[in-house]
């Protein structure tokens, strides 16, 4: 495998890594906001819905980016367009992630509009609130895969 191979190849690990460390700060905001009071609890939520949808926009780049990879390298090894399809359960774990990211990220969206609108909106909280535990759990299980099927890739 040349160079330029090895860094196409590490794009989406690397981008990866950048997007994790991002929810996972995302994700202790659930924790801090209990602390918070008065101004500094309205702007810590008005930055944890800004940066979420800025997160959601990253986090499907970074697919895309692992789908065009995994494409260009099974293009070139002959799969032709079945290589759209994941190939291993990394890229079926993904397709999960961001489904669970979806559900979080429209959860939360129901939150904001719910308080906005003067509604109750605990329910849609705990349930935005659990969603982002699924997804932790998932990207912990997704790193791992990847991680492993990034070594079964460097070997060939």
């Amino acid at each position: 495998m040349s160079i330029a191979e090895v860094v196409i190849l590490l794009l989406h690990p690397l981008f990866s890594l950048i997007v994790i460390f991002w929810m996972y700060k995302q994700y202790n905001h659930r924790k801090n906001r209990r602390e918070l009071r008065g101004q500094q609890a309205k702007d810590a939520r008005e930055s944890h819905e800004r940066v979420g949808e800025t997160l959601y926009r990253s986090a499907l780049a970074v697919i895309a980016v692992g789908f065009i990879v995994n494409f260009s390298f099974g293009w070139v090894g002959g799969e032709g367009y079945s290589s759209v399809f994941p190939s291993a359960l990394h890229g079926w774990f993904g397709i999960v992630g961001i489904v669970v990211l979806t559900i979080t990220v429209r959860k939360g969206r129901l939150v904001k509009k719910q308080r906005e609108s003067g509604e109750k909106f605990t329910l849609e909280l705990q349930r935005h609130g659990r969603a982002s535990d699924v997804m932790m759990v998932l990207i912990v299980l997704h790193a791992f895969l990847g991680f492993i099927y990034l070594f079964k890739l460097l070997v060939k």
